[in-house]
């Protein structure tokens, strides 16, 4: 029989080699010889912590705590499997301890510096980092999170700067390299991004996203090389059930649900809390709206009349802003709540505890997985009921959320098994609108204003470029061919997105100047340009949202595919509202050859035209006061579940 010390020294050699499977058996071993030895509790629950198994981490980590309350690394360690599990606060309590048992307990300050970051509080986190390089100024690990710390700042050029002396203190640091092609990518710098993502998959070809990343960033420029093999490399990923992309850049890439679904639910955080709700009556229902897009945002520019038109003699309306940015909009959007907090610096937590003291009965989640979204507040359950709308179209893969508000064309009955959440449909379109827009209607523009020939017919597609795959584009190109002193007309966010397009144009025998691109103007500018466009023609399967219907707005005709995903069926639900369901097309071929007969009759484009250009319609369109009278009806409808 081995000695005890004979199966320690084993257990920890298999510890060393990444064995912990076998390392986890010898330690179960060994506390069935020795079940009171602080150690080899505190060594299983390590091994527990590697396998994430956090619970059963926690159980021997408190086991260890009793049997000795001095050792600070089972405090240590205790608090890393309290992270892993997104409850923070715990964390930073247990690397407190271990901090006053261990006063220069380097990789406590470190951790929780981490903790503090992911609370958002980071003032108190650099505090800490700024601590561990002066006690180890050669740990690569610092400068990484130092610059995952500045990342989520904003502060995208400091980042890149704490990533670089990472990588030069560590040359095969795969998580700096991924990190720093996402500063990159904030940059605009989306060639290096893409460099920096390609060598961290070099350094770990399975690291959680980059797949998706790079291709997303690549998408960015509309760099298409390889994009069928990029596809079915991420659909074996998913099946398989990897973490190969986030959720939001899945959307212009693949139309089916059922695969959103799959990634939603790996990319969703946290499970809810089980938090009672000391409610107190009140004779009105308190709406939370939560978003990081109270601001110059289509977010805000489409919610901004539902705010100012609900019914304060039956609702009232909480703001909860979790971003740093405020401009005109936000002055203006944060008068028509009862309440408006400016909440970026709390953490998720607080703002969870900031809605449950303001007694919030129904939490709406504005943002989703969009940029800059803050979805671990839902798991500290904000409010009795949870629901997801309009930032993210698709499911949150979450069961923090109750329901999420669609319309039944984006979301038909028969894709609910593919959401998370419980549907709810409003009686029509689900984007809402402003009746009027300031300042549009003092300016005015002519093709030759924005650099088009005056003679031309003008197909716009005025999109993020992300959403631009091969296969439409081969669609847009067909339609130019076949279509006589016809333009496309593409929204340029970066260089590199001209030089690509006009070398795929003429990999199609189509020449560059048959193609133009505009810059970003201001939204009011945007929407009137588009008064310039014949015929928008929409992007799958992503498509055009807010830009789709300011198109309309204008008396633009838009020509859509309408696919599966929530993504995919948008522009159909704008058009459905206003009657033109003759431009919705269900597949790439019936799309091309509508384009390309709208563009070859000019009667029949007249005709599109002019029926956009009743009043009634427009009229339809942008009512706002009959929209928020829907929308107030299924938060009336759910209140009487809290009675």
């Amino acid at each position: 029989m081995n000695s005890k010390e004979e199966i320690f020294n084993k257990a920890k050699k298999l510890h060393l080699s990444g064995n912990i499977n076998g390392a986890k058996k010898l330690y179960l071993e060994l506390i069935e010889i020795d079940r009171d030895n602080f150690l080899f509790q505190n060594l299983l629950g390590t091994t527990l912590l590697q396998l994430k198994k956090y619970d059963e981490a926690i159980k021997h980590f408190d086991i260890s705590i009793k049997l000795n309350p001095s050792f600070a690394a089972s405090f240590a360690n205790k608090g890393i499997a309290h992270a892993e599990k997104k409850q923070y606060q715990e964390a930073i309590s247990n690397y407190d301890k271990a901090i006053n048992l261990k006063k220069k307990f380097y990789d406590a300050y470190l951790n929780k510096g981490i903790a503090l970051k992911n609370i958002h509080k980071y003032k108190d986190a650099l505090k800490y980092f700024e601590f561990c390089i002066k006690i180890n100024h050669d740990d690569p690990k610092i400068y990484s999170n130092l610059g995952n710390l500045f990342l989520e700042q904003k502060s995208f050029k400091e980042a890149l700067k704490a990533y670089d002396k990472a990588i030069s203190l560590q040359g095969e640091f795969a998580e700096a390299y991924s990190n720093r092609g996402e500063a990159n990518q904030q940059l605009g710098n989306f060639k290096q991004a893409i460099a920096d993502y390609a060598k961290a998959l070099k350094i770990n070809n399975n690291l959680d996203y980059v797949h998706g990343k790079i291709l997303h960033a690549k998408m960015h420029i509309n760099d298409w090389k390889n994009f069928d093999d990029q596809i079915e490399n991420l659909k074996t990923g998913i099946k398989n059930k990897k973490k190969i992309i986030p959720s939001f850049p899945l959307l212009a890439l693949i139309d089916d649900p059922k695969l959103h679904k799959k990634v939603a639910i790996k990319h969703s955080k946290g499970e809810i809390l089980n938090i009672t709700h000391n409610r107190h009556k009140s004779k009105k229902i308190k709406l939370g709206y939560f978003s990081a897009d109270f601001r110059s945002h289509p977010v805000l520019e489409l919610m901004l009349d539902v705010f100012k038109n609900h019914d304060k003699s039956l609702f009232e309306i909480y703001g909860f802003y979790h971003y740093s940015q405020k401009d005109e909009m936000t002055n203006t959007a944060s008068k028509y709540f009862d309440k408006f907090f400016y909440c970026a610096d709390l953490s998720d937590n607080e703002i969870a505890d900031l809605s449950r003291n303001n007694n919030i009965d129904i939490a709406i989640d504005l943002t989703g997985y969009t940029a800059n979204g803050r979805n671990n507040i839902y798991c500290y359950d904000p409010a009795p009921i949870k629901i997801s709308y309009l930032g993210y179209p698709g499911t949150m893969g979450s069961a923090c959320y109750d329901y999420i508000i669609a319309d039944e064309i984006v979301l038909p009955k028969s894709e609910n098994k593919n959401y998370v959440e419980n549907v709810i449909h409003l009686p029509e379109c689900y984007l809402p609108n402003q009746a009027k827009i300031e300042k549009i209607d003092q300016i005015f523009f002519t093709k030759k204003d924005l650099g088009l020939p005056e003679d031309s017919l003008v197909f716009g597609s005025l999109h993020n470029n992300y959403k631009i795959t091969p296969h439409i584009f081969n669609s847009w190109m067909k339609i130019l061919k076949n279509t006589k002193n016809s333009i496309l007309w593409l929204l340029q966010n970066n260089d590199l997105v001209a030089k690509n397009i006009n070398l795929e144009a003429q990999k199609h025998g189509i020449e560059k100047n048959r193609i133009f691109f505009a810059k970003r103007v201001s939204s009011s500018h945007h929407i009137q340009r588009l008064k310039v466009i014949d015929l928008f023609l929409d992007t799958f399967p992503y498509n055009a949202h807010i830009t789709a219907q300011q198109a309309i707005r204008m008396g633009v005709p838009v020509l859509t595919i309408k696919g599966r995903s929530f993504a995919s069926r948008v522009a159909s639900s704008i058009l459905n509202s206003v009657n033109l369901q003759e431009l919705i097309t269900t597949n790439i071929n019936s799309y091309t050859n509508l384009a390309i007969e709208i563009a070859n009759n000019k009667k029949k484009l007249k005709k599109l035209k002019d029926h956009l250009s009743q009043p009634k319609i427009i009229k339809k369109l942008n009512d706002t006061k009959k929209f928020t009278k829907d929308f107030e009806k299924i938060f009336i409808q759910l209140s009487k579940k809290l009675l």
